[in-house]
């Protein structure tokens, strides 16, 4: 299992405050069967998060920690990108990094809105040989509203990836549906714990994954934990199940209904 989004980085967000926390986080992650932890520390533009330079010799260092603790997860470095006009230039002069140096990189989308410019931020990437995923899609308030946002940015050539705490409840009933409304129309390709700290989020991996079971099957679950994971790790392409437009329930039967002429 490879957790594709954690704050395990130690110091340099929101996430873990020094060291030994982050150190705790992988041993719980290591005793819920995770192999593999991106670190995906916060970049917002302007706002005086550190580059990809500072983040290495921090990851550096929490590797080394690690093997003293004789915990076999291994964390490589990537980035939590919050979208804006400038993230390919950003990626150009290293200040945000793509997942282990991949043609992947997490793009985190705002609550409450969609900026304007995202499918072309989207293009843009594509065409540059990045392939963007989307962080936490469920949790867009937009994509809450019409899931078909994310079934477009997917038809662009990008990916998203779920939390797995939304698949039970933590972010609230909303978040959790339509997280299962992904699910079910293929339009999920990895899952993450977000994790900030080791309490929380961090503890619910098996819980959320059996969730996850239930809705699509332990072969569908494999491919979002195991096996595109793995393409990252590799850096290779990865062929996805074309997704499946949503239809309300009240609009299929406002479509049968117009075609029985009732």
């Amino acid at each position: 299992m490879h957790d594709i989004h954690s704050h395990i980085l130690p110091s340099v967000d929101d996430g873990a405050k020094h060291i030994e926390e982050a150190v705790e986080m992988a041993r719980i992650a290591e005793a819920n069967g995770v192999k593999t932890i991106f670190a995906t520390p916060h970049y917002i533009e302007g706002e005086g998060y550190k580059n990809t330079e500072h983040n290495k010799k921090v990851l550096d260092r929490l590797n080394e920690a690690l093997k003293v603790e004789n915990i076999g997860v291994k964390v490589l470095l990537g980035n939590e990108v919050f979208i804006t006009p400038d993230i390919v230039k950003l990626l150009e002069e290293g200040e945000v990094s793509t997942l282990n140096n991949s043609r992947y990189l997490l793009v985190e989308l705002p609550m409450f809105n969609m900026p304007i410019y995202t499918e072309d931020i989207i293009y843009e990437l594509r065409l540059k040989g990045i392939v963007p995923i989307i962080a936490h899609p469920e949790r867009n308030t937009k994509i809450m509203e019409d899931p078909n946002i994310l079934y477009e940015f997917i038809k662009l050539g990008a990916l998203a990836q779920l939390n797995l705490t939304s698949l039970i409840g933590y972010y609230g009933e909303s978040v959790k549906k339509t997280a299962e409304i992904l699910l079910k129309h293929e339009m999920i390709h990895f899952m993450g714990t977000d994790s900030h700290s080791h309490k929380s989020r961090a503890l619910n991996i098996t819980q959320g994954i059996e969730v996850m079971s239930k809705i699509v099957g332990y072969h569908k679950v494999d491919e979002i934990i195991n096996k595109n994971p793995l393409a990252i790790l590799n850096d290779e392409e990865i062929n996805i199940n074309e997704p499946k437009r949503y239809v309300r329930k009240g609009k299929i039967r406002s479509i049968l209904e117009a075609i029985v002429g009732r």
